[in-house]
């Protein structure tokens, strides 16, 4: 919808009105003969037969022809180049003119044309009934304005109220757009135009159709209503109604508001706002973003098209793209980066993974699966997952998570998880701290980094780099590198150790069930009876070793290479100073519940953010912390 066009039909009813509607008291006046070439008197001089340049008048209006009868200084017929004329700007011309000035009803026939400045209407019949003060047309008519063009089988004016009806086969041509109608009314005195029926507007840019509504010509607003669509390129917008501020080109989408855009992207809310000049979208209410990547679901999203931003507040807004799912109290997209940045109780999820992550904040890429996760309880980030069918929980100031292009064996995609600083892990029989860790789903490979300890009943494993390999996901071993040292304790009182190069231990569902130990191998054991009382304490070295552990205390040992060693009786020995180098006992660093892995704990060595494999995704690094 353009202003030019409601101009054109403004300027057009104007016409009408003046060129047709001579003032109330002059209205019932004869007409006058001005002049003619020759005059005839007809049956008793009751009727007249002008011939040759005929001039009439009534009041202001003049009307000239090539011949005329007038009956009784009352009903006028004009033939032949018939001429109205009103003021210096309107004109009026047909073939034939049948005017009653009792009546006040004016015909004009045949190639019929109504001039006004650069306005002209032409159509085959038009009547004007001064009474009634209403022109019409019923053989379709054409009115043109510079290059814009209406048309339509039917046409009314009222002028009374003012008001200009056109019906049936209405039609609007101009060179930046074209309109189809079924019915338009025009009101005058509020310079709006109303559609009455089925309309469609098309242009270069866009397409609108609607059954109802009307445009403000003063304003340049519209409403379009009953079953309003809107339609630009492969973008279609439909809702209950569809209101357009030209000022600001914006256009308001209300009840049960749609946009969709190609194949995949989807737009619903009770309201949506889109700024054309901007490419913008703001969505109200149940607001609802659908693509090929994801599904965005919130109180409200206000979204950028032009940068393919957007930001997502109340209602828990929510982002879906299976098998991710992210869902926290505000959402936003970074146009810099290209993440989208997510605050306030947030949850993200990664259902094929089997992981949760819970924080305060995050950055995430859907279209990478990648999420970097911060803040939280206590400033600490959640990560939760299924384990051996039991829940297994990770807590650490920085979760970072993503998909890789690769696929695994069975054709899963592969993804890779780090977290740092003081992470933290509890499971009921299995529970770790470090520094650092990594994981990938390759080889299902959990590797604690700087200075990890693990702990499985009454096992604590130490090194300076711990693998725990799952299988099935459940605990398959664990490989200690480096300062390996395993220390279980069936009472908490006397210490079995074992010492190597490299140690790897295999647990059956609870316990520690033996230790391969490669290596500069050392051990120190307590031996037990079938009653389990001590009988000695034993202090082997052997370059390997394979011990076997029952109930926290070692049930029986390998030597795979020539030991050295003795056991010595419980009594002849101190054993608080029976320790190996290296020997810690840390349970006061053991996570016990849920809560452990919140609080302040002290750590061995300072916290810092490791130097791991580079984990962000290469299109797409991670903003900085704010």
């Amino acid at each position: 919808m353009r202003k030019p066009f409601l101009l054109l039909v403004l300027s057009l009813v104007y016409g009408l009105a003046v060129a047709q509607t001579p003032a109330p008291a002059a209205a019932r006046e004869v007409v006058s003969i001005d002049h003619a070439n020759e005059l005839r008197m007809l049956d008793k001089g009751s009727k007249q037969r002008l011939i040759g340049e005929v001039e009439l008048s009534q009041d202001s209006v003049f009307m000239y022809c090539d011949s005329a009868e007038l009956v009784s200084e009352v009903q006028f017929y004009a033939y032949d180049n018939v001429v109205i004329q009103q003021g210096d700007s309107i004109a009026a011309f047909s073939n034939y003119l049948d005017y009653n000035a009792e009546t006040l009803l004016a015909k004009l026939r045949e190639q019929v044309v109504l001039k006004r400045g650069g306005t002209e209407l032409y159509t085959e019949q038009l009547d004007y009934n001064l009474a009634t003060k209403l022109a019409t047309y019923h053989t379709g008519g054409r009115v043109t304005n510079g290059g814009t063009e209406l048309s339509s089988t039917h046409g009314y004016y009222y002028a009374d109220t003012r008001n200009v009806y056109f019906r049936d086969s209405v039609v609007v041509v101009d060179d930046r757009f074209e309109m189809r109608a079924d019915t338009l009314r025009y009101d005058l005195a509020n310079e709006r135009v109303y559609f009455l029926g089925p309309t469609v507007i098309r242009s270069d840019t866009h397409n609108i159709y609607c059954e109802g509504g009307y445009y403000d010509v003063a304003l340049d607003e519209a409403v379009f209503r009953d079953n309003a669509q809107y339609r630009s390129g492969d973008r279609l917008a439909a809702a209950d109604s569809i209101r357009y501020f030209g000022a600001e080109e914006l256009y308001v989408l209300e009840g049960g508001a749609y946009v969709a855009e190609g194949q995949f992207q989807r737009a619903t809310a009770d309201r949506i706002n889109y700024f054309r000049s901007r490419d913008r979208y703001q969505l109200e209410g149940n607001a609802r973003v659908v693509d090929s990547l994801q599904v965005v679901t919130g109180d409200s999203i206000d979204y950028n098209a032009a940068t393919a931003s957007y930001t997502v507040v109340g209602g828990r807004p929510r982002v879906s793209n299976p098998p991710m799912i992210l869902v926290a109290d505000r959402m936003a997209s970074d146009e810099a980066t290209g993440l989208g940045r997510a605050s306030g109780n947030i949850v993200w999820r990664d259902t094929s993974a089997q992981l949760t992550i819970e924080s305060e904040r995050a950055d995430f890429s859907q279209t990478t699966g990648y999420i970097k996760a911060y803040g939280g309880r206590r400033g600490r980030a959640l990560l939760t997952t299924l384990l051996d069918r039991d829940t297994m929980y990770l807590a650490a100031d920085t979760l970072l998570s993503f998909q890789t292009d690769a696929v695994d064996a069975r054709g899963d995609t592969i993804r890779q998880l780090a977290a740092y600083a003081d992470v933290r892990i509890f499971k009921s029989d299995l529970q770790a701290v470090a520094d650092s860790l990594a994981f990938n789903t390759v080889d299902s490979v959990l590797t604690l980094y700087r200075d990890p300890i693990l702990w499985q009943d009454t096992s604590q494993l130490t090194a300076d780099t711990i693998d725990l390999y799952l299988r099935n996901r459940s605990p398959d071993r664990v490989v200690l590198r480096r300062n390996a040292l395993v220390v279980t304790s069936p009472d908490l009182i006397f210490f079995n150790q074992v010492k190597g190069k490299e140690i790897v231990a295999y647990f059956d569902s609870s316990q520690l069930q033996r230790t391969e130990v490669a290596g500069n191998a050392e051990a120190i054991y307590y031996a037990q009876d079938e009653a389990g009382g001590y009988i000695g304490v034993n202090k082997t070295a052997c370059s390997k070793m394979v011990l076997y552990f029952e109930g926290g205390g070692v049930n029986r040992i390998k030597f795979l290479s020539a030991p050295s060693g003795r056991l010595d009786p419980m009594n002849a020995i101190n054993h608080d100073a029976l320790r190996l180098d290296g020997f810690r006992w840390e349970p006061e660093r053991q996570p016990r519940d849920l809560n452990d892995l919140f609080g302040t704990r002290a750590l061995r060595t300072p916290i810092f953010e490791p130097r791991l494999p580079d984990f962000t995704p290469r299109e797409t690094q991670p903003p900085g912390d704010e």
